[in-house]
């Protein structure tokens, strides 16, 4: 706690000496003391305003030698010369001129910083093109090309990265999007806070930027157990230089672009995650930039929902189909997440369970695992990586299995800011899933750029 009051004393007082220095520029730029100063000379701005030469002491005098009367008499010592005025030093502002320092390059983006990381903008763009067939019962079902993600985006930091703000928007698909409107305020590393629209807390995976991630797409199990971004406020921090992180936070509960809240209740995500060895970042690719000391982490993650689901019902009478109100209902969730990387190799997996409760009916139970695992083959350059998943959303169908086998084969030209992956995926349902996955055997093969500034 009082490290916390501390950094936040501190804050406050940066902020005072940023605005006292621009209220002094001001004073300057008006003031016709403060031309006294060469703007071109770096010396004379950088020193002191109210420092000025010491006047010049006088020569001193040397007393001529006693003299017998009748010796010839000495010639007169000359009065010493009159020492010239010192110059004053010229004035200089109280305070150096800040610094900026700009980049502009594939792997930094465009943007800038000060010299004393006071404050930093950058902004880039992440953009994916992939080339997809699939086929299904032999059959070739779909085939083309498609831009799979375009996200702008404007980081700003202040105060040594102790504040932070994200804007993202996606336009890829049928219509533009804001993903991410996100502040944080973090004055010591063990406690922080952020509000806005952002990810939330459940799952590694999802918690990894998506151009970091090894495959192409999150894993069809993490995407059905995990929730997905939304609105609201978290605590987070992290404890002995990330031995310990942990994240709480309070959510709508219904998604983005709802506009607000569309019930009175809120979801609940926390997520508790231990790396004993070292600390973990969030990035599925770390022997990128060579081999790794091995370090291992473990998560935990909840989720406590109360959801008012609705669904579409066709009027008898009319044959029109109609949005009805289904019977409320609580959804706990729970996952486990491991990552170890050692060397060249990664390997991820993770775990969940959910019962959903509605308040008239039974409650439904659903469970799902994967796990990944990578290799450099040719350091900084060639990796390939395989995947396998399976689940059962809901375990009362007898024919509700999904089951998922995907290699990968990732060339790495700039890191992962330019990029080339090829992939296949082999997926077994034994019915039609809920994002329009064909009952059966269905193949994918894929071939993806990604291009990130």
């Amino acid at each position: 706690m009082h490290r916390f009051l501390r950094a936040l004393a501190g804050d406050l007082i940066s902020l005072a000496l940023s605005l006292s220095l621009v209220s002094s520029a001001q004073a300057r730029e008006v003031s016709p003391s403060s031309a006294v100063a060469s703007s071109d000379d770096p010396a004379a701005a950088s020193a002191p305003p109210d420092v000025v030469s010491a006047p010049a002491s006088p020569a001193p005098v040397t007393p001529a030698s006693a003299t017998p009367a009748s010796a010839t008499p000495a010639p007169a010592t000359p009065a010493p010369a009159t020492p010239a005025p010192a110059t004053p030093a010229p004035a200089a502002s109280e305070h150096p001129p800040e610094k900026f320092n700009f980049h502009a390059s594939l792997s930094e983006g465009l943007g800038f910083r000060t010299a004393e990381d006071l404050f930093a903008v950058d902004v880039g763009v992440l953009s994916q093109f992939r080339g997809e067939l699939t086929f299904n019962g032999g059959a070739l079902s779909q085939g083309g090309f498609n831009v799979m993600v375009v996200r702008p985006y404007l980081r700003a930091r202040a105060f040594q990265d102790r504040v932070k703000f994200l804007v993202q928007p996606e336009f890829a698909g049928p219509s533009a999007r804001l993903l991410d409107l996100e502040a944080t305020w973090q004055p010591v590393p063990e406690v922080g806070i952020k509000v806005g629209q952002f990810l939330t807390p459940f799952s590694r995976a999802f918690l990894t930027p998506v151009p970091l991630l090894q495959f192409q797409d999150f894993s069809r199990v993490e995407e059905r157990f995990r929730a997905g971004r939304d609105t609201g406020v978290m605590v987070l921090g992290s404890i002995g230089k990330g031995a310990v992180e942990y994240y709480a936070g309070a959510f709508n509960g219904n998604g983005i672009g709802k506009g607000g809240n569309d019930d009175t209740s809120v979801m609940g995500i926390g997520r508790v995650a231990v790396s004993p060895v070292r600390a973990m970042p969030y990035d599925e690719t770390p022997s990128l930039r060579g081999p790794v000391p091995f370090g291992f982490s473990v998560g935990l993650n909840g989720i406590v929902d109360r959801a008012h689901p609705t669904g579409q019902q066709v009027d008898p009478v009319t044959g029109e189909t109609t949005t009805v109100a289904l019977s409320p209902e609580t959804r706990l969730t729970g996952g486990v997440d491991v990552v170890v990387a050692w060397g060249g190799f990664t390997l991820f997996g993770e775990g969940y369970l959910r019962t959903t409760r509605p308040d008239a009916g039974a409650a439904v139970r659903g469970v799902g695992v994967y796990g990944q695992a990578g290799y450099f083959v040719v350091p900084e350059r060639l990796e390939v990586a395989a995947r396998a998943g399976w689940m059962e959303p809901d375990a009362s169908r007898s024919d509700g299995q999904e089951k998922s086998v995907e290699g990968q084969v990732n060339a790495y030209a700039v890191g992962n800011h330019l990029k080339v992956g090829g992939r296949y995926q082999l997926l077994d349902l034994d019915a039609a899933s809920v994002d329009g996955v064909p009952a059966g055997t269905t193949h994918r093969a894929m071939i993806q750029v990604q291009l990130w500034i």
